[in-house]
Formats: structure tokens, C-alpha cells, sequence
């Protein structure tokens, strides 16, 4: 797998410029998506949960073990506190 991040600077710099009722408006609608862009990715992370998954079954496979990663622990792979557990993006 090849990790690449595409036109990240540009998106961030479109968010920068909102002002606050812009971006209050966008997160009444999408909630915190846009915060997602400014959380550095941990690449050797992403490697292993690409290596595992199962697209067929939506999960990962470890050795004929099917495990679903719950709300926190993404949370804690993203470091980042998702506020409303009902939107996750």
C-alpha cells in the first residue's frame, strides 16, 4: 500500500478561510468531518488496518477472527474525541 494525501493543504486552507458562521453552518450539517484534516495519520497504522480488512464482511481478520473496532478505540487510533457517537464519519 502507498500512502498519499491529496490536496490536503488546499482543503485546509479553504476551512482557514470560512469565517465562524460559515463553519458553524458546515458543522450544523457534516458535524466535525473537517476537523478530520488536521489530524496527522499514523502511517504504519494505516498500512496494518489495510493489510486486514475485509472489505466482504466490513471488519478486520486476524487469523480467522473477525474484530470490529468500537467507537473509542477509533477515537484513540485517530486521536481524536468524537462528541456525538451517532455521526461517525
Amino acid at each position: 500500500m502507498d500512502c498519499r494525501r491529496n490536496r490536503e493543504d488546499e482543503l485546509k486552507e479553504i476551512w482557514k478561510s470560512w469565517d465562524a458562521a460559515k463553519k458553524t453552518h458546515f458543522q450544523d450539517k457534516y458535524g466535525d468531518v473537517a476537523h478530520l484534516m488536521f489530524i496527522k495519520p499514523n502511517d504504519a497504522l494505516l498500512k496494518a488496518m489495510v493489510r486486514f480488512w475485509d472489505p466482504t464482511y466490513r471488519c478486520f481478520t486476524f487469523n480467522k477472527v473477525d474484530i470490529i473496532p468500537t467507537i473509542k478505540e477509533y477515537s484513540t487510533f485517530l486521536h481524536y474525541d468524537f462528541r456525538d457517537p451517532l455521526r461517525i464519519y
